[in-house]
């Protein structure tokens, strides 16, 4: 993408002006010099390609041309674009991962993944990284004006890594996008996902394996979402009850989800904010979550448990019966944490 100027937004941009996005250019050699190279320096792998002299010099021409009040930097992989190492002190750093953390928590997802070789490179891989890893997110926490954390439990962690008290949970942001749910079917079951992030993978193959098969028998599900090679729509046909819808484009995807009696969160790896479950109470579906990935709290029915997780979606078959989140309160909040985050308190 294009260094682009969006719109001035009355919202988070407030009297400080407009927005300019900037996406870090990758700068990638290819083969297995790379990957040598990429292995025995100091960055993890994937931050090493944005750790280029290109992006420092461009970040530092926005920064004269633009003079922001605020500079936001979402992920600690941003700090390899910044000389020294260290943010400038109008950094604001969002967080959407405990990075450290999340090297490990898809360690099973990567031993599920097809090809034993390929697993064992990519758990190598993972090894050799995690403490570049570790001390990349430890400077980048260190060094921000403010921090904000995506969820909730993200918070300790942050603030014992990065040496601080002060990091706040700064929701995820998505306009209300309410559906017309006059039309849902009783007994519809929604899924969405991405096949091609191991994961996803791994948690739909946990969700139809121990938890569908106790949901009630008139229930169907629909799964949509981004295939990998026809193993998702592979997966769906090895169900009972179960199709596969393809992946839906923004109409299609509204139409799902306002014709769904209820829709779920199946995730059981990863962390950050799962964007499946923010899809659908954005739109005002009812949805059942994992705890594990339930990052609202108790207004979202959860459980772990597979047998408990299957009940919780045959008693919100029926449409109009299932407890409503309310979803333009949860926005309203997450702007107003937004803005005390980039310009005030």
């Amino acid at each position: 993408a294009e260094l682009g100027r969006l719109r001035k937004d009355p919202g988070l941009a407030g009297p400080h002006g407009g927005v300019e996005w900037h996406p870090l250019r990758e700068q990638r050699v290819p083969g297995l010099f790379g990957y040598v190279a990429r292995a025995a320096g100091s960055l993890p792998s994937d931050a090493a390609k944005v750790a280029t002299e290109e992006n420092r010099a461009e970040l530092e021409r926005v920064r004269r041309e633009f003079r922001p009040t605020a500079e936001l930097a979402v992920s600690s992989w941003a700090l390899a674009a910044y000389r020294g190492l260290a943010f400038v002190e109008c950094v604001r750093l969002f967080m959407v991962n405990v990075d450290p953390a999340i090297v490990w928590q898809a360690m099973p997802a990567i031993w599920s993944a097809r090809g034993a070789v390929r697993a064992l490179v990519r758990k190598v891989a993972c090894g050799i990284d995690r403490p570049k890893v570790t001390r990349l997110c430890r400077q980048a926490v260190a060094t921000a004006a403010r921090v904000g954390a995506i969820a909730t439990s993200d918070v300790a962690a942050l603030n014992a890594l990065g040496g601080r008290s002060d990091v706040r949970h700064v929701p995820p942001l998505m306009r209300p996008r309410l559906v017309d749910r006059s039309r849902a079917v009783p007994g519809s079951v929604l899924i969405t996902t991405n096949f091609t992030y191991s994961p996803n993978v791994e948690s739909l193959r946990w969700f139809l394996g121990e938890v569908w098969p106790h949901v009630d028998r008139s229930a169907r599900l629909t799964v949509a979402g981004m295939d990998n090679a026809g193993q998702l729509a592979a997966v769906c046909r090895a169900h009972d009850r179960v199709e596969y819808a393809g992946c839906l484009g923004p109409a299609a995807l509204d139409e799902a989800f306002a014709r769904t009696a209820v829709a779920v969160n199946p995730t059981r790896l990863g962390s950050g904010f799962q964007v499946k479950l923010l899809d659908a109470i954005a739109r005002g579906v009812p949805v059942v979550s994992t705890a594990f990935s339930n990052r609202v709290g108790a207004a979202i029915p959860s459980s772990d448990d597979p047998r408990e997780l299957a009940k919780l979606i045959t008693v919100r078959l029926q449409p109009g019966i299932a407890e409503s989140f309310d979803y333009e309160a949860y926005y309203r909040d997450a702007v107003g944490e937004w803005e005390r985050f980039l310009w005030g308190e």
